[in-house]
């Protein structure tokens, strides 16, 4: 092989938009300035999300399977939902350490609550 030998570039990322654009594929919706407002995307972008979500981040931890089962029977044997033991729990640990209990269920009224962004 010659080291002199000349290779082509290719620019991928204008190949995926062509083939986005012939196929009508669209794999992850456009990105959009900071400035533009989501109301005037078009309704297609829109994702739905319930109004108890509103303003909430999800926290994921990963557990063995007897863990979600438990939680699982003690929601059933409480007549209550996983999410709201899960905030009656970290808002034992939160008062553990000295910290107000702040975590809400998504369907208890949060208005109190101070946001921490």
């Amino acid at each position: 092989m010659s080291k002199n030998k000349k290779t082509s570039s290719v620019n991928f990322l204008a190949g995926l938009r062509s083939l986005e654009e012939r196929d009508a594929v669209r794999r992850h919706p456009p990105a959009r300035p900071a400035s533009t407002p989501a109301e005037e995307l078009p309704r297609s972008l829109h994702i739905p999300q319930q109004a108890s979500r509103r303003g909430k981040v999800a926290i994921t931890h990963w557990v063995d399977p007897a863990v979600r089962k438990q939680l699982a029977r003690l929601s059933i044997d409480h007549d209550s939902s996983q999410a709201a033991l899960v905030a009656e729990a970290l808002n034992l640990l939160f008062e553990k350490y000295g910290r107000p209990p702040i975590a809400a269920h998504l369907h208890e009224d949060s208005s109190l609550l101070q946001t921490t962004v």
